[in-house]
């Protein structure tokens, strides 16, 4: 009797576990049947393997030619080499910018940041520039690049220098002005003489709007150092060039000037190109909305 009732607990569980299974069973070709199963699936797949090719990616790898190259540029930096402590110092404190820099990139701080982006820019046409190759010049290229660009090169002129205004209907005006630039022009100053004088340090347009295109053209033209006679319409000058200021540089100057601002320009049209071909490699969709 205890025997048929044992035989038949038995049969029970062995039935109770068949239907266990089975609808383990069910349930696996069900659930591999879900698209969301297959998606997760996969990118758990995908996960570990890029987990066994490149690694976890918060372990940063310090090789001995890393740390000894870190070493090296802080005694760069530093002028003499450093000690022990000092070392230690500086890797924990690489290792913290280290740190915060991966992170950074891990939560996507590089995107749409306009300062990453001028960086990442620049470092891009630092690294076309390296494997560009500038020509040097021709006599003929140089002359060609000037006649282009002379505004570059020539400063407005600014002409300083002192009036001193006799109005011709004053007494006697002619011979008042040839006595004082006589006195003048022996040594003589406006101060001792009495005289009273208006200095300007201005561009030739100015000088025209003072005292008229003809009056202008005689100052600009004047030698330095001298005091001379001219007039306007209504009044006559004594007037004395001090300094003139702008036009073109000396010969040598221009010319180390001009075969920077060539170079430059070359350099200029060379990044554009390489720049031109990298965009190339990419197609831009604009969207009306």
């Amino acid at each position: 009797m205890a025997t048929a009732i044992f035989a038949h607990q038995i049969g029970v569980e062995v039935v109770t576990m068949k239907r266990i299974v089975r609808g383990w069973a069910q349930a696996a070709v069900h659930l591999s049947r879900d698209p969301t199963i297959h998606f997760f699936a996969i990118a758990a797949t995908i996960l570990l393997i890029h987990r066994a090719v490149v690694g976890d990616p918060r372990i940063i790898v310090v090789t001995p030619a890393l740390k000894a190259d870190l070493v090296r540029r802080f005694q760069d930096q530093l002028g003499r080499p450093p000690n022990r402590l000092e070392v230690e110092e500086y890797l924990q404190q690489w290792k913290r910018d280290e740190a915060l820099y991966r992170e950074a990139l891990r939560e996507g701080i590089d995107r749409n940041d306009v300062t990453v982006r001028t960086v990442l820019i620049g470092k891009m046409h630092e690294r076309a520039m390296l494997k560009t190759q500038i020509p040097h010049p021709t006599d003929a290229d140089l002359q060609r690049y000037f006649e282009q660009h002379r505004n570059l090169f020539e400063a407005p002129l600014i002409y300083e220098h002192e009036i001193i205004t006799i109005p011709k209907n004053a007494p006697k005006a002619e011979e008042q002005r040839a006595n004082y630039e006589r006195q003048l022009r022996a040594g003589a100053t406006p101060v001792s003489l009495g005289l009273r004088t208006v200095a300007a340090n201005v561009n030739r347009e100015r000088i025209e709007q003072e005292l008229g295109p003809a009056t202008a053209d005689q100052i600009c033209h004047l030698p330095v150092g001298t005091w001379e006679s001219l007039e306007t319409r209504d009044n006559l000058l004594l007037v004395r060039m001090i300094h003139v200021e702008g036009g073109l540089p000396t010969p040598q100057v221009l010319h180390e000037r001009l075969v920077s601002s060539w170079q430059a320009s070359k350099a200029q049209e060379a990044m554009g190109r390489v720049s031109q071909s990298i965009a190339d490699r990419y197609r831009f969709e604009e969207q009306s909305k």
